[in-house]
């Protein structure tokens, strides 16, 4: 979460916290209070009716607000990568799949993914806010680096320039045309499309094991994108179902 408990986990230092949480009520069924001399059932009863349910497990039950409203519960990782007999890289494909920043505020989001037993290997990351004269050479460096086959970018909002200014990247930097580049039209509205693909998402989606750490602004992204998609940056989790 965002809280300095939640930021203090999400650091290069996370793995070294030892996390102790207690609930203020341990068994509402049983009305019984981790300490009834602190705060009794009858005075949590009271607390809960004056505020909203989100705010009061939040403030006495540790279940932070944008832990519960949370889209995604759980993320798979791999320590390591599918290879074949030989020990090379055992994937049927290679794919990309770049969000460009819509407006100012927002990121682009371009992401690379193996593909092996129809599920997707989650390989690099570029997230960022800057602007378009230095991502079109990240995005090439990316699509080049890893061997990308198939790059599907959206076209919304300067975004064919940008897959057109890519492709002439690849020639001019890299002498290679190897990489199919896709732009379209994404019409469809974002947060009911990230919501409907969430579950593949969290089924069939593998991250690296330290994925926090490669790549904080896209996982802080990740882990904290809320169900109502009011007022939010959507771009890491529009990518990521993209993919």
């Amino acid at each position: 979460t965002k809280d300095l408990c939640g930021r203090l986990l999400a650091s290069e230092d996370g793995d070294d916290w030892f996390v102790f949480c207690r609930r203020a009520c341990l068994d509402e069924g049983e009305r019984r209070m981790l300490c009834p001399d602190l705060l009794s059932w009858k005075s949590y009863m009271k607390k809960r009716r004056l505020t909203s349910a989100e705010i009061a497990d939040a403030n006495y039950q540790q279940e932070p607000v944008d832990i519960k409203g949370k889209l995604y519960s759980e993320f798979r990782t791999y320590e390591q990568l599918p290879r074949d007999a030989e020990g090379k890289l055992d994937f049927t494909a290679i794919i990309s799949y770049t969000d460009t920043a819509d407006t100012g505020s927002d990121d682009l989001c371009s992401i690379v993914a193996g593909i092996h037993d129809g599920e997707g290997y989650i390989l690099d990351v570029v997230m960022t806010d800057e602007p378009m004269e230095k991502t079109e050479p990240q995005t090439a460096e990316q699509l080049y680096s890893y061997h990308v086959e198939t790059a599907r970018i959206e076209s919304n909002n300067g975004g064919r320039g940008f897959a057109r200014n890519v492709e002439r990247l690849l020639w001019e930097l890299y002498q290679t045309r190897s990489v199919n580049i896709e732009w379209f039209h994404q019409g469809a509205n974002k947060h009911a499309r990230i919501m409907t693909g969430a579950t593949f998402v969290m089924q069939h989606l593998l991250f690296p094991s330290d994925w926090a750490q490669r790549w904080p602004r896209y996982y802080a992204a990740m882990v904290s994108y809320q169900k109502t998609g009011q007022k939010q940056h959507d771009d890491a989790p529009d990518a990521t179902t993209g993919i």
